[in-house]
């Protein structure tokens, strides 16, 4: 089992009371010495693994997450995507130790034990501070009668550590049964691989606004980063807002396989393009860095919101449209249209971890219903000649291929060239050379580098609307 060390800092505790203090004004006493990044972790944990809820949206709406600063927040969705990404793993190793895992009120204490076993064996924890903190997180969580328990098991299991590390890791066991049967069924012969690539670690790729010259490698020097063929700039990990650039507008966090859609719709410098289901926009981005009159549309008015805060920083000015797409429709038709449909989101599990903790499978006839939906209403928008690409971050051909084999007659497939697809991913290529399968491991740097390896899976096929 490859593991990747913790950065060894102490995370912000709680700190006793100063004496004499009033009681009314004193902090709870089972906080006394506690993380507070990974009581705000556990919770978050909770949130996704109890009840069931999408990590991001938790994050949102947590104090505890919000009331850290920098560093205690990285530490904290280190610990939370460590746990949501090897819990298989680390149910399987506590097994032997507990009769039966926590149930009911004392559940939190089997997430707290998920925690640990997570931090200490895949993510290279120090034991005795991981047992330590432990335990008192289980007090603090109002489970003091199980501080014993939690001890012990924590104790016997660091004690196998370095045993438990050497082990061959196994992803399969982290995914919940409809994913594993999905990616066995549509990807036999490169399955495994398949699985062990939404455990990687994802990097932070950022998209230039401005890539020409030597803005590149400019930015590259500045930030720390590498240069990707896609001319993208790859960094290990970042707080966002604190990087140069930023408030310059100079680029927008997007994954480098995300960039690939909005650059094989051609040169669209002058042309009218609808960017549908565009938050948080950065496809809406892409396009108008390329000098598009770009119409970004989404159903949602509250990702808008964020959309337009992401245009105003980078400077962009497209026209914003709150309606459904399929539905909608204005007096001119667009040159190009382009599609980021609904989907499982299974592309990107390396970043949206939570996923793989969600026991049953997403609605898919509602969401080919959908994608259906926007690719038949892209054949009325875009104009006579026009193009349409679609796109989903899906692993799943039921999201990709199955859909563009009903698209509508009016959209004629546009195969992709050669020297289009020469941008440093190993992709697939079918349906007659217009649709590209690109796979969470296509993009391979200098495995020597110590840089995240990989990207995000997506589906993308390009189609010409034919004439009237």
């Amino acid at each position: 089992m490859i593991t990747r060390p913790c950065r060894q800092y102490t995370p912000s505790m709680v700190n006793p009371p100063p004496k004499n203090t009033r009681k009314s004004n004193q902090r709870s006493p089972s906080l006394k010495g506690v993380s507070m990044a990974r009581l705000a972790a556990l919770n978050l944990i909770e949130d996704v693994m109890g009840k069931g809820l999408p990590l991001q949206e938790s994050i949102a709406r947590s104090r505890e997450y919000d009331a850290l600063d920098a560093r205690d927040r990285r530490f904290c969705r280190r610990i939370i995507s460590l746990t949501l990404r090897h819990h298989g793993e680390a149910s399987a190793i506590l097994a032997p130790h507990l009769n039966r895992p926590p149930k009911g009120k004392n559940r939190k204490a089997g997430f707290v034990l998920m925690m640990a076993v997570t931090e200490m064996i895949m993510g290279g924890g120090e034991p005795h501070a991981v047992v330590d903190q432990s335990v008192r997180l289980v007090k603090a969580v109002e489970l003091a009668h199980l501080g014993g328990l939690t001890n012990a098991v924590l104790r016997k299991i660091a004690a196998e550590a370095e045993t438990l590390k050497a082990r061959p890791a196994d992803a399969w066991a982290n995914l919940p049964t409809w994913l594993a049967r999905a990616i066995r069924a549509d990807w036999p012969d490169q399955a495994d691989a398949v699985a062990a690539s939404l455990m990687m670690t994802p990097p932070l790729d950022l998209s230039l606004k401005n890539t020409g010259g030597d803005n590149t490698r400019h930015w590259a020097e500045q930030l720390g980063g590498t240069p990707l063929p896609n001319g993208s700039i790859r960094l290990t990990e970042g707080h966002v807002p604190a990087l140069p650039g930023y408030d310059d507008g100079a680029w927008w966090v997007q994954d480098a396989a995300a960039s690939l859609p909005a650059r094989l719709m051609g040169d669209i410098a002058g042309k009218r393009v609808a960017d549908i289901c565009a938050a948080p926009g950065g496809k809406t981005a892409q396009l108008c860095a390329a000098g598009a009159d770009v119409t970004a549309i989404d159903v949602s008015a509250n990702r808008l919101e964020r959309l337009n805060e992401n245009m105003a920083r980078l400077g962009f000015t497209p026209q914003i449209v709150v309606a459904d797409a399929t539905r909608w429709r204005p007096d001119t038709k667009f040159d190009a249209i382009m599609i980021d449909a609904p989907c499982s989101a299974t592309g990107t599990i390396r970043r949206r971890p939570d996923i793989l903790c969600h026991d049953n499978a997403p609605d898919f006839a509602s969401l080919r219903q959908v994608q259906s939906g926007l690719l038949a209403a892209a054949a009325d928008l875009v104009r006579p000649g026009g193009v349409v690409i679609f796109a989903t971050c899906s692993l799943l051909k039921r999201e990709g291929e199955g859909i563009i084999t009903k698209a509508p007659e009016t959209l004629r497939p546009m195969p992709f060239t050669e020297a289009e697809l020469n941008l440093g991913f190993r992709a697939d290529t079918s349906a007659g050379g217009h649709a590209l399968r690109l796979m969470p491991n296509a993009l391979r740097l200098d495995s020597t580098a110590d840089m995240p390896q990989g990207n995000d899976g997506f589906f993308i096929s390009r189609f010409e609307r034919a004439a009237e």
